[in-house]
C-alpha cells in the first residue's frame, strides 16, 4: 500500500515539473500575447462610440453580432474614466443613448499606464475586440490606444 501512495506522489511530483517547465510565460504575457494575435488576424473596421450606442439601442441582437468578438477601431471623446471592480482602467467614450448607458473600453495589460494619463474630454482612437451589451450597456476590451 505505501508503494502505492509512493508512486502516486512522484506521479503528482512530476506532472507538477512538467506544467511549470511548460509554462515559460506568466499569465499576463499569455492573455497579451493572444490579444495581440486577435488584433492582427481580424482587419477591424472604423466606428465611432456614438454608432456603438446608437447601434446597441436601435437592435442588441444585430449590434451583438456585428461588434462582440469583432476587432475595430473606435473614436470617441472620453465621458469619463474609472477603474472596474478588478481595479483595471476603462473609459467611458460620449455617445450613450440614456446618461450612464456611454459604451466602456478597458484596455490590455501594456496599455494601463497609458491609460491612467486620459482625461474626460480628451479625444481618443482605440482598437479594441467587442465584448458585447453587458446590463445594457456596450463593453469591449484589450484596447489599445491608437491615437
Amino acid at each position: 500500500m505505501k508503494k502505492t501512495y509512493r508512486y502516486v506522489y512522484a506521479m503528482i511530483a512530476g506532472l507538477t515539473i512538467l506544467s511549470l517547465a511548460a509554462c515559460d510565460k506568466p499569465p499576463e504575457k499569455i492573455a497579451e500575447q493572444s490579444a495581440d494575435q486577435l488584433h492582427q488576424e481580424q482587419t477591424p473596421f472604423e466606428t465611432t462610440a456614438n454608432e456603438i450606442a446608437k447601434e446597441y439601442a436601435d437592435n442588441p441582437v444585430a449590434a451583438d453580432n456585428k461588434f462582440k468578438d469583432a476587432t475595430f477601431n473606435v473614436s470617441g471623446i472620453i465621458a469619463d474614466t474609472s477603474k472596474n471592480f478588478i481595479k483595471e482602467p476603462f473609459v467611458s467614450l460620449e455617445g450613450g443613448t440614456e446618461p450612464g448607458k456611454e459604451p466602456q473600453f478597458a484596455f490590455q495589460q501594456s496599455e494601463k499606464d497609458q491609460a491612467t494619463e486620459l482625461q474626460p474630454g480628451q479625444s481618443i482612437r482605440l482598437q479594441c475586440i467587442g465584448q458585447g451589451n453587458i446590463s445594457e450597456i456596450p463593453m469591449a476590451g484589450e484596447c489599445k490606444i491608437l491615437e
